[in-house]
């Protein structure tokens, strides 16, 4: 009896191993969560299905605004490819509609890469000037983009990691815009984020008022002019 009992345990826990991540305890066709300690590397199904979910919970919490209107696509690239494709040390490119990620990227980190690659995607969309941003204010937005999607995950560590970057450019950036958003609220962050070209206040200059259209001008003899003028001989009689 015992050993029937042994074996339909033995049974019950391959069951139940088929129904989880082999990486994690999520469930196998349902692996989106990033503070999971998932072990397994990225795949593009994933990565297009966590892209889905960064964006629902990024416009949940922050409004319509922030969605991005053009497709994206992602494309997967080791190490060396992505140097290939400019960026050296990187883990994460957008370019003109591309998220490219590194393919060695544990499923945990690549959620706050993914989500920095949307903020890059939703600034070079809505910046008539993007390709003259300072550093600081491109990979900064994206950086408080990418903690925003963070917040929603719950991944509160991930978060630290980021806020306590000491690079000036990313981690500088950062508490740049954080400091914007607590001085002056959320709605300087995206002014910010769509008009300044510097954190120096160097910015597009605001594009000229709308000129009202010029009304045509009536003459004497437009038929439309309502004729109020008595006609010859009607007038009072001369006195």
């Amino acid at each position: 009896m015992a050993g029937k009992l042994v074996f339909l345990l033995w049974l019950c826990g391959l069951a139940w191993a088929d129904k989880n991540c082999p990486g994690c305890d999520c469930p196998a066709d349902d692996c989106y969560t990033p503070c999971c300690d998932c072990t397994l590397p990225v795949t593009k199904a994933w990565t297009e299905g966590t892209l889905t979910r960064v964006r629902a919970r990024l416009l949940g919490a922050l409004g319509e605004r922030l969605q991005v209107k053009g497709p994206l696509r992602i494309r997967l690239a080791n190490p060396e490819q992505l140097v290939r494709y400019g960026g050296d040390g990187v883990q994460g490119l957008y370019d003109d509609g591309q998220i490219t990620l590194c393919n060695v990227l544990s499923r945990r980190l690549a959620v706050a890469v993914l989500a920095h690659e949307y903020g890059h995607a939703w600034q070079a969309e809505n910046h008539p000037g993007y390709d003259r941003v300072d550093n600081s204010l491109r990979e900064g937005f994206a950086e408080w983009v990418a903690l925003q999607a963070l917040k929603r995950f719950g991944f509160g560590s991930g978060g630290d990691l980021l806020r306590s970057n000491r690079d000036p450019v990313y981690g500088g950036g950062l508490r740049w815009f954080l400091q914007v958003e607590e001085n002056f609220g959320r709605e300087a962050v995206f002014e910010q984020a769509t008009t300044w070209l510097d954190v120096n206040g160097g910015r597009l200059p605001p594009p000229p008022p709308k000129k009202e259209p010029k009304k045509p001008e009536k003459k004497p003899d437009d038929e439309s002019m309502p004729d109020d003028l008595p006609e010859s001989g009607d007038g009072p009689e001369s006195r």
